[in-house]
């Protein structure tokens, strides 16, 4: 039998039922293949299933986040051939962490090893093959996602925002998605007071939304003021990451450009084009939400002052920080750190 359901930061909070229809809920760990394979075809909605257990088979899931998002893991040693429905609802970004994971959506046909990292197309009908897998799994609820994009002066087509292939864009964004999911997964879900923080969760849950649509091609389109919005091109989605990953750093329009394999002058008018902004505009928003990560995660009883973590992030008038940090979220620097 199912063992009973680990306690996790999304229970303790008692958003949502404790059930196996919702995937963010549950821990479980079994031994028997019948278990298993109702929770699992209930949890990603696979049908068809032609298993290959063996007597050592074994599989467990445990999961934790809150309600736009969380992090788990899963394993199931054996082999399964099966196919899944769509699962419109979340984005599912996972890395191998043992074993072998093979994926085709009718597009492409992905055969993930330990290490790899790949994004389920959540819009298609898939077919997963699997040999003692082992994944690390990033839950993104949909609907939370895209109204963090519209915050972001970004959006998506009528249809909904969708995946366009399963491989991150490059290596070096898979890598930024990791070191990010890390710190969310070591700073905020292993943290109880952390997790008891509205303003750290969502502090978490933008920065994993900024670095999903960095690392993984999909349809988001900038929304500017003109009407014909298009994709936003890869020069561009290459400055917006390096901007987001050195926004600690000493970087200006030259290196902005430079990621980006622009002109200076080319990348304010793509700027200016796709995202109705500047880079230097987006840099400082960058630095804005670092800071803001670090007034909400302070403690002024340890030393942290508002002028020490700005000054940190590259403003060094405490008077336009404040100005600019009110204006974006709401409330002062001050408030935030002493919350």
């Amino acid at each position: 039998m199912a063992s009973p359901a680990t306690p996790t930061a999304w229970t303790r909070t008692g958003s949502r039922r404790p059930d196996f229809d919702d995937p963010r809920v549950r821990g479980v760990e079994t031994a028997d293949p019948a278990v298993a394979h109702s929770i699992i075809s209930r949890i990603y909605r696979l049908r068809d299933l032609t298993p290959e257990a063996g007597p050592d088979f074994s599989f467990g899931r445990v999961v934790s986040g809150d309600d736009r998002f969380a992090m788990g893991q899963i394993h199931y040693r054996g082999q399964l051939h099966a196919v899944s429905e769509p699962l419109p609802e979340f984005f599912c970004i996972s890395r191998v962490l043992g074993g072998r994971y093979g994926l085709a959506d009718g597009r492409a046909d992905l055969r993930a090893q330990t290490g790899d990292r790949f994004v389920f197309p959540s819009d298609r009908v898939k077919e997963h093959r699997w040999d003692d897998m082992h994944l690390g799994q990033v839950m993104l609820d949909r609907a939370a996602v895209e109204r963090e994009l519209a915050g972001l002066s970004l959006t998506t087509p009528p249809e909904g925002l969708q995946t366009l292939a399963m491989e991150p864009v490059s290596e070096a964004l898979g890598e930024h998605w990791g070191s990010t999911t890390r710190h969310v997964l070591d700073g905020v879900l292993s943290n109880d007071a952390a997790m008891a923080s509205p303003l750290v969760r969502s502090a978490a849950f933008r920065s994993l939304v900024t670095a999903f649509v960095e690392a993984y091609d999909t349809n988001v389109v900038g929304t500017g003021r003109s009407s014909d919005a298009r994709a936003l091109p890869s020069t561009v989605r290459r400055a917006l990451a390096f901007v987001e990953e050195h926004a600690h750093d000493d970087i200006g329009i030259v290196e902005i450009a430079e990621a980006a394999r622009l002109t200076p002058r080319g990348l304010q008018l793509a700027f200016r084009r796709h995202l109705d902004t500047t880079p230097t505009a987006a840099l400082r928003a960058a630095r804005l939400r670092g800071a803001h990560a670090d007034l909400v995660l302070g403690d002024p009883t340890l030393g942290h002052t508002v002028a020490g973590i700005a000054l940190s992030w590259g403003f060094a008038n405490p008077g336009r920080f404040a100005a600019l940090y009110s204006t974006q979220f709401g409330r002062t620097p001050r408030e935030t750190l002493e919350s």
